[in-house]
């Protein structure tokens, strides 16, 4: 389902928007200060939620209450992957905006690879045993991130540890406060993006063990933005391309996060400020006639339904 992205889907995608310098290089910011407007009215404009959107809400809210009862369902034997893990939906026929975080609603994620005792552990709190093939993989065959972290620390900072006189160590929360500009995806499209990555890489002419560290860095940047786009492949869209109205870009975004979501396990994995980039495209798809302002309220409705379903172990 590949869309090839050519200077046409650009033309197409960005006509109306005001400013170049954001078009040469990803810079949301320069983005936003071209085309943002700032709006002094009121609240009067919103419109109710719809019945759609209501249902919607009822299935996520019961379906997390009969798990808080119960048991939520989890992974122990499938590693967390941006692509390798089914499309999960909530209600597929009723939803505008596609993509979850698991191959189910709330279904919990193994992810061992910021540290597999915190993972198996997160297991068991949760009733189900560590899978031992698993075990073994990531205690013998790979370096965890918790095992690069007690490997560089030191003796003192060990006993301190073990002695509680010291707190905020990274070993507790593996891999911190996480917040990406998930609305590249949707201004740009993933192609733009991994040619932007493979000309830093290329870029990179010495070679030292900085740059050697570098280069691996943004290699595994541009796979990444690959398997993005797998996942948008996955739920039927083509994220390869920029967003050309309102909805793909808040679907767009939605996949973004959603691939974050799905393989990292921070202390905190935070939208980021992404409403000012949605409003820009809303107001041209507004101007344009494309959708209503209730259609757009109940685009932006399933997003936020969505975000709600986050949940990590």
């Amino acid at each position: 389902m590949k869309t090839e992205v050519t200077e046409n889907v650009f033309e197409e995608a960005w006509a109306g928007f005001k400013g170049t310098d954001w078009k040469e290089k990803v810079s949301i910011s320069r983005f936003v200060k071209a085309n943002h407007k700032n709006y002094d009215g009121d609240e009067s404009f919103l419109a109710g939620p719809t019945e759609r959107s209501l249902k919607i809400k009822e299935i996520i809210e019961s379906t997390k209450d009969r798990y808080e009862a119960s048991q939520f369902p989890m992974d122990t034997d499938r590693v967390a992957s941006i692509a390798d893990i089914p499309a999960g939906y909530i209600d597929q026929e009723n939803e505008l905006i596609y993509g979850l975080q698991n191959s189910e609603l709330f279904r919990l994620s193994f992810m061992p690879k910021g540290g597999v005792r915190m993972a198996e552990t997160a297991l068991k709190e949760h009733g189900y045993t560590p899978d031992p093939l698993m075990h073994e993989i990531y205690t013998k065959h790979v370096t965890t991130v918790n095992d690069g972290i007690f490997r560089a620390y030191t003796s003192n900072i060990r006993r301190a540890r073990h002695a509680h006189t010291v707190t905020g160590l990274p070993d507790a929360y593996s891999r911190g406060r996480i917040i990406g500009v998930y609305t590249r995806l949707a201004v740009y499209g993933a192609d733009f993006l991994m040619k932007e990555k493979f000309a830093d890489w290329n870029a990179i002419k010495e070679i030292n063990e900085e740059t050697i560290r570098l280069r691996e860095e943004i290699n595994m940047q541009y796979q990444a933005l690959g398997e993005v786009a797998k996942l948008g492949d996955l739920y039927g869209v083509d994220v390869r391309k920029p967003a050309k109205n309102v909805k793909e870009a808040i679907q767009w975004t939605n996949i973004a996060f959603m691939a974050a979501c799905r393989v990292i396990n921070g202390a905190a994995t935070s939208l980021g400020r992404v409403p000012i980039v949605l409003d820009i495209f809303a107001e041209r798809d507004l101007a344009r006639g494309t959708f209503t302002e209730s259609e757009i309220q109940e685009f932006v409705d399933d997003f936020v339904l969505k975000l709600r379903t986050v949940k990590f172990a």
